[in-house]
Parts: C-alpha cells; structure tokens; sequence
C-alpha cells in the first residue's frame, strides 16, 4: 500500500527539491498536514525548510482579512436586524432556533454566490420565470415552477401567509445584515468566502508570496472554492491532487463520484502525477453484525475476526474509526487492554462528563425558585439532585439529604441549606443571566480548588472538565455582553449555556504520530491505513441523517443549485469508499439490535459491498445466545442466628399484625424487612398516595372524635361536628402538617395544588363518616389510634419462649351490643366476610381476608391486655361509606361475628403461626402469586420488578 499523501510527498519532493518552502499546501483538515509531513521526513535525507500547510478556510480567512464571528454573536446580530426590518417586536427568545436556520440559509446563499433578490423572489406568474430567469436551464426552471405552482395551488392558509409575509421581508433582511458585519469587518463563513472571491482577481493571487498552492485531496467544492481554485489555476500558481477509486469514477450513477467526475476534469493533476489507486487485490473486508451498541467495541479484542494480528507500530498501521463518537469511552477501554499507546484525534465532549450533569443541575436549580412564606426555597429535586452529585457530595450533603426525605420537604428553605462556604454559593437565587453567568463560574471556581492538581500528583480528569466548562462559560459571557441589547431572559441564556457546552471538545494531548490511531469519520479524509476497523456502520450513521433545517424549500434549493441531501449523501459515499480503497484488511461493525432510536438496519453501503462489488465480503455475526427463562426463586434457610434476632427483637418491642400479614403474603419479603433489616428507599412524596392519603385520615379521625375519649358519644354530638366546618378544616390541617409536611407547625403550612382536591376528599369522607356514625350512636369512645400489646408464649423444641404481639388499634368504642374494634381501611376490594380460620392461611391463593385477620389479632390482644369479653371486630371500609345503608360488621358464615365465637380456634391457629416464624428449622420462600410483587419494595432484589 502506498497512501496517497506518500504519493503526492513523493511528486512534490522530486519537482521542488530543497525549495519545497517555495510552496504552500493546502489540506481539506489539520490531520492530513501532519500525516503529510511525516511521509514527506521519511523522504528527505538532510535538512530542509518545509512547505507551509494550511486548511482551506484558514486561507480564506487569511487572504480576505476579515474576521468569522461566532454562532451566538451573529444571531443576536441577525436578531436586531430582523426586530428592525420588520418592525416586529419578537423577543430573542422565540427568534433564536428559527434565527440558527436563517443564519444557515445565508451562508449557503453566499458560498454559492446566489442572488438573493432572486431567490427570494415572490413569483406571482409562472410566466415570469422564463423572462426572470434567463440564467437558468430548464431544468432548474422547471423546479421553480413546481415549486412556485404549487405554492399557488395551495389557497389560502395561516401558515402560507406567515411563510409569505417572512419570504418578502428575506431579501432585505439579508442585505441589511450583511452590510453591518462587513462594517464590523466581521461575517460567517459564506460572507468571508463571497467577499473574498467578489474582490479576487489573478493578479492578487499571483502576489501572494508562495510560488504555488497545492490543494490537495478536496472533493465537495462550493461555488466560492470552485472560483478560488478557479483563480489559482489562471495565475498559473496551483497545483492539484485528486484520490479516487475507477470503480466509482467510472461508474455515473455512483454517487461517490459525483464531485470528483467534475473536480478532475476542471481541475486537473499535474500531467506527470500518476495516481496509484492501491486497490488491493487480495483486499479482506469482513462485515461484523453486533446486537447492542457499547457491545461493538469488544469486536476488537476477537482475533478470529481478523486475518493479520492488530499492529500499531507505525501511525498507518491500524485506525479504529467511529462513525458515533459516543463509542469513544467503550473503545478505548477495549483497546486498552492490548495497546499501551493510542492516539485520539478527537476530543471527549464535556456534556458526558460529570461537570456538564453538575452545570444541567444548578440550571434546574435556579429555574425552580419560589418564595414560600417570604422565605427564598428550592424544589427539592435539583436540590436532592445536586446534594447527591459526585462533585459535591460529603457528609453534609448526605445528613441534609437525610432531613429533607424525612421531613417529605416538597420545597426547601435556603436558610435550611446554606451549611458551608460552597453550598452558600450553590443555593442563591440569580435575579438576571450576568449574575447567572458570574454564579455558574464561581461555584466552578470554588469546586476547582478542591480538584487542584500539585506537583507529582496524579492525573486530574474532574479538574481538566471544570477548567474546560470555565472557559467555555467566560467565552459565552463575553460574547453576550458585547452584544446583548438587555433583553436577554434568563430562559434563553440557560439554553444558550447548555447548547455551547454541547459544543465543547476537551482535547486529548498525545503523540500524533504514534501508536492506535482513534478517530471520527470525517477526520479520515484523504488519509489511509493498512487495516481500518469502523464502527456504527448502520443506516442513519452512515451517512449520517441530518434533517435539512431550511427556509428555502427543497425545489428551489435544486432549482438554484444550493446542495440537498443528495449532495450530502455524495459526500459521505466518497469519504466510506477512499477510506476503503487502499485498507489491505476491512472490518466494518455495526449495530444489528433493534432498540431505542436505532433501527438496527446496516448501512446502505454494506449492502452495496455485498451485492455491488469486486470484493465479496465476508460476514460474521455475533449472536449473545440469551435464554428466557424464569429466574430460579430464591429461598433462605432460617439459622439459629436468625432465630436469636427475632426473639431477641420481639421479646422488647412488638411484633405488629402487619408483619404477620407480610409473612403470610410473602416469607422471603419478612426476611429482608424483619430479619435482614432491609429499609425501603425514602422519597419526597409530591403526590398524595394511597398509603399516604390512608394516614391522613386516620390522624383526622383521630383529631375528630378526641375531646370525646372516655365519653359517651350521642347523636347531637355528632350533629354539632357535622355543623362544625371549621374543625373539619382544622383536623384535616393538621393531618397534613403532621403526615405530609412531616410534624410541620401548623401555622407554616399552607395547603396548594392538587392537595387542595386530597383536603376536599378527606372533609367529605370525614362528614360521611359521621353520618354514618349516627346510626350507631350512643357509645363510649374506648380509644383512638390506641397502643396495646400482649405476652404470647410460643412452643419451640428447645423449650418455650415468650415475645410481644402488639400494634396501634384505630378505634375502639363500647355500644349497647359490645365493644367495637375497628379497623379504618382505604383499600379497594376488601371482604368483610369470611368461612373460616383456615382462610387466613391460603398464602398464595388471591383474595385472603387479611384486614379481617389483623382485626382479628386486634381483638385478640385487647382480649388479652384488658381481660374484656364481647368483643365486635369491625372494619370501616371507605369505599363503603356512601352506600345506602353502611355495615362495617364483619361477616363469619351468614351472620355478624363476635370474636368469641371463634377465639379458641383463632388462637391455636395464630400460635402455631407464631412457631413456625420463630423456629430455626424455618425456610423463608417467594410467594408463588407473583402479583403480590408487583408493588413489593423488595421485587429488584428477588429478580421480580
């Protein structure tokens, strides 16, 4: 293989000598001067003063002295010439998307030097086509007139007249911008190439001080560079290299050489140059089908894949190139194992370092202020957010992440925050976007002083990512300072900062000439390797799909010659085939899974390599042979250890009803909550869930009937609460300030929002309730939201051991027929019936009347601590409160249970229970009813989330 820049290294060096500084080189990217340059050492034997190399717009630039601004800068430009012209008064805001496709459209406009009255001409007859557009072939004035025809066609419509009424106002609008960027001596890169061809002539060119350019490898010329060219060639000052493969050369309805057809023949090689296309005979390209994306980088490390061992013992040897840069993590790391120097020619994008999430966070940050009571807070999850962040986070941080999900803080007091120095900083409120800006960079500042690289410390990446950001910030202010007219929202400054830090490139410092090569696609131009690994190859990376953003409708974009996707595709086509052409070994990977955005199709040039080419490829296909299977369940032995921490923990303190339900729902759940100690995750509830809204209405209640504890209740009592709507409101208050702002003084909170509906409900089941207590008045209110526990002896076979059963009884009232124990439920699709004991074990089969067994242990520990008899187990279902005749009795076969009835049985029941939990000999199993984990805190662990 002999690349082609050897080639042209070669020519140049035999014609000029020693005088190769006689001559400039001009390249399509800095990337082919240096590869340039080291082919051109190799060829030199003593010391010599090299040629000049330089890009294409570098030598614009340089020659028409006038400097390219940047994106931001020239739309706020664009947007004071447009507020002007058309008198609207369209804030910068809304200006700005369609503004970057305005400043689009005019730089095509300039680089192929259209007349823009022309072009935004409003053809009100077809006829005037012909006189207008004399200048134009048929066939371009054929799309005119479909376009213009159509548009004629269409009638009247909204969206037709706002397009038309900006269509007139284009042609003055782009002369009126111009003219003040070129008083600035400013202008975008259309602007600078047109400015420059217009004032061109070949006797400038042939005062410039070198004796000729050499442009080399460029394929896709607009029309600026084509006159450049142009210009150069008629001075006689110009030489050119052209890289291309006959096979498309030759071929006219191959799209990659739709440039290059035009490019040699109206630009010529020197007539001495012979081109060796270097296509291999025994060339291998080997097409590699991966099902998953980061999954292409191991292709690398699988030897049968490739013919010949990857080699980096020269730069030419190996390039893996990526067709999707977010492959470059992956890669590196799969290399990496193999290759001790590797050189990365592209840059690692900030917005997938830590720094860009950190920066995204103090933007939420500071878009979700409120003043709440006339204090400044926060919403809580930037603020979680950031607390938790890696750059930031310590043991401040973790004990007020602690507090604001214990005290379910929806919107956090800034006083509450401010602990040190840096989070003083983070949490201030920014009234504009200067301050903002000045904000940003501080808090930078400050974290740069914690990742400070010193002398013979280690590599500081997170240190290289906040210096980055800094600088990329500093530049930004800068540029709206300057032209910002003051009416800059805060809105559109948060989107200018994320979109120019989605821009920044931190750059890698390496040997350029040593070791792997890594690069983009595009920085492949005009360089060539022995072996070439490219990744991404699927349809939609290659080429790459961009929408066409344009005001200028795709028939007179044809119509004038401005380049359409055509163009665009013809450009990626040349680059996938010239990088091919002189490779001795090919692997091309792409992505086969269907997921997500990506469709998992191949490129269309892999198929043309299999069905269109001289080279058969090869094919192989990883396939990740994944079986479905259910997972295996999962069960854990009980110990000895485990037995000695349940009766060590439950000979102190209760074992609640709840548990025992868990155990029967479910006895690996009890295990991880009650024997494991697993805590479920604390979260800030916004939303007044079920759990949540069951807790208010049971401290409601209790609120309600308080004053009436030890009393015996009439009906004119709850008559007088039913006219009482202030204490209503007050008890439903002060559930909220006690449950959901987590015992907030009453006085501070203020209940809004979507809480305002859950108040509304909770006072209206509230009143029901009432209503429905009528019918069981007189009685005595025993207790509310009352604690009791009992001793419970339980048979083991090392003897008998004894633990506390207890829990929080909602209510229990005495009437005329008994004492009620009274469980309040907000549960849908609860029975209040029941056949038998045995019912309350049927662990995996649906509909267990497991409120009636907590009821039923409820009575039995009352039973137990009070010595009271006559007991009513009762169940006031929510659901049921508005049915036209309320019974909250539990059922036992056809008639209302009295817990006597079935007491003995029940407790025989409910001790070999107790035996079983509490044995060494115990085996703590998944439930089979896998519906029980669909809401389980615990279903990720055991695989069933």
């Amino acid at each position: 293989m002999t690349p082609f820049l050897t080639q042209v290294a070669q020519y140049l060096y035999r014609t000029f000598g020693d005088e190769l500084n006689r001559i400039a080189l001009v390249f399509p990217s800095r990337r082919a001067s240096v590869f340039f340059n080291a082919y051109l050492n190799e060829l030199v034997k003593s010391p010599i003063i090299g040629s000049e190399t330089i890009t294409i717009d570098e030598l614009v630039a340089r020659m028409s002295g006038i400097q390219i601004s940047d994106q931001i800068s020239l739309i706020l430009h664009l947007h004071q010439v447009y507020v002007s012209e058309t008198g609207h008064d369209e804030s910068l805001d809304d200006f700005f998307f369609w503004g970057e496709i305005l400043l689009n459209d005019f730089n095509d406009i300039d680089k192929y030097q259209l007349d823009a009255r022309d072009l935004f001409q409003n053809i009100k007859d077809i006829k005037e086509v012909e006189t207008r557009f004399d200048y134009l072939s048929a066939e371009q004035k054929k799309a005119i007139e479909a376009f213009w025809g159509n548009i004629g066609k269409a009638g009247g419509s909204e969206n037709k007249d706002k397009f038309m009424a900006m269509w007139n106002k284009l042609p003055a609008i782009y002369q009126r911008f111009r003219g003040e960027l070129l008083t600035e001596n400013t202008g975008y890169t259309g602007l600078v190439y047109r400015k420059l061809i217009e004032g061109l002539t070949a006797e400038k060119v042939e005062k410039l001080d070198s004796d000729q350019f050499v442009f080399v490898g460029f394929n896709a010329l607009n029309k600026c560079e084509n006159k450049l060219l142009n210009f150069f060639q008629s001075a006689e000052k110009a030489l050119f290299f052209w890289d291309y493969d006959e096979q498309f050369l030759n071929d006219p309805i191959m799209e990659a050489g739709l440039f290059i057809r035009r490019n040699r023949i109206e630009f010529p090689a020197p007539k001495h140059f012979e081109l060796d296309a270097g296509k291999q005979k025994e060339q291998k390209i080997t097409l590699v089908s991966v099902p998953g994306q980061v999954a292409q980088a191991q292709v690398i490390n699988y030897k049968e894949l490739f013919e010949n061992e990857i080699k980096a013992d020269r730069f030419d040897d190996t390039a893996l190139v990526l067709s999707d840069e977010s492959l470059l993590v992956p890669v590196i790391s799969a290399a990496g194992s193999q290759f001790k120097q590797i050189n990365i020619t592209m840059g690692y994008a900030l917005q997938d370092t830590p720094v860009y999430s950190f920066i995204s966070l103090l933007i939420d940050l500071q878009k979700n202020i409120r003043k709440l009571d006339g204090h400044i807070a926060f919403y809580h999850r930037p603020v979680l957010a950031l607390l938790k962040h890696q750059l930031i986070s310590s043991a401040e941080t973790k004990a007020l992440v602690v507090e604001i999900l214990s005290k379910n803080k929806i919107h956090v007091r800034q006083s509450d925050l401010i602990q040190n120095e840096l989070l003083c900083l983070i949490f201030t409120p920014q009234p504009d976007w200067k301050s903002c800006a000045e904000y940003v960079m501080a808090v930078i500042r400050q974290l740069g002083l914690q990742f400070a690289s010193y002398e013979d410390a280690p590599v500081n990446l997170e240190g290289e990512y906040l210096y980055q950001a800094y600088l990329a910030i500093q530049r930004l202010s800068d540029t709206l300072e300057k032209l910002s007219t003051g009416k800059l929202s805060l809105t559109l400054f948060f989107r200018l900062l994320i979109q120019h830090l989605q821009r920044v490139s931190i750059p890698f410092e390496g040997e350029p000439l040593t070791g792997l090569q890594v690069m983009g696609f595009l920085e492949t131009r005009i360089l060539d390797f022995k072996k070439v690994v490219l990744f991404s190859v699927n349809e939609g990376k290659m080429p790459k799909s961009t929408s066409v953003h344009s005001f200028i409708p795709y028939h007179l974009r044809k119509a004038f010659g401005l380049p359409a996707y055509e163009e665009h595709d013809a450009m990626y086509a040349y680059y996938f085939y010239r990088l091919l052409h002189r490779a001795e070994e090919v692997v091309l990977v792409y992505n086969s899974a269907s997921d997500g955005l990506n469709s998992g199709e191949m490129s269309r040039y892999l198929f043309q390599l299999k069905y269109d080419s001289e080279v058969s490829p090869d094919e192989f296909y990883f396939d990740f042979n994944f079986k479905s299977s259910e997972n295996a369940p999962i069960s854990v032995s009980a110990t000895k250890e485990h037995q000695r921490k349940l009766l060590d923990n439950y000979s102190s303190r209760k074992l609640s009803p709840s548990a025992l339900n868990t155990y029967l729902d479910c006895k690996l759940k009890f295990y991880f909550k009650h024997i494991a100690f697993i805590k479920e995750s604390e979260e800030v509830s916004e939303d007044v869930d079920p759990r949540l809204f069951g807790n208010l209405f049971h401290y409601a209640m209790e609120l309600l009937y308080a004053d009436f504890i030890a009393t015996k209740v009439q009906k004119d009592h709850i008559k007088a609460l039913l006219l009482n709507k202030y204490k209503l409101e007050q008890v439903v208050k002060a559930a909220f300030a006690k449950e959901y702002y987590k015992d907030k003084d009453l006085n501070e909170i203020k209940i809004s929002g979507k809480n305002i509906l859950v108040k509304d409900h909770l006072e209206t089941y509230l009143t029901q309730l009432l209503k429905n207590d009528l019918a069981f008045a007189p009685f005595t209110v025993v207790a509310l939201e009352g604690q009791y526990e009992a001793p419970f002896n339980i048979a083991l076979p090392e003897g008998e051991k004894q633990i506390l059963l207890g829990g929080t009884i909602d209510r229990i009232d005495e009437t005329d027929g008994g004492a009620r124990i009274i469980d309040y439920k907000t549960g849908r699709n609860l029975k209040l019936k029941f056949k038998g004991v045995e019912q309350f074990y049927q662990r995996d089969k649906s509909g267990r009347p497991k409120e009636i067994f907590q009821t039923l242990i409820y009575s039995e520990i009352f039973q137990r601590s009070t010595g009271k008899n006559n007991l009513l187990p009762t169940i006031y279902k929510i659901d049921d409160f508005f049915d036209d005749k309320f019974q909250p009795e539990v059922i036992y076969g056809a008639e209302r249970l009295s817990y006597q009835q079935i007491a003995d049985s029940f407790q025989q029941s409910l001790n070999e229970l107790l035996s079983e939990m509490f044995s060494a000999d115990n085996v703590y199993e998944q439930t089979e009813d896998d519906r029980k984990c669909r809401t389980c805190p615990y279903n990720v662990i055991c695989r069933r989330g």
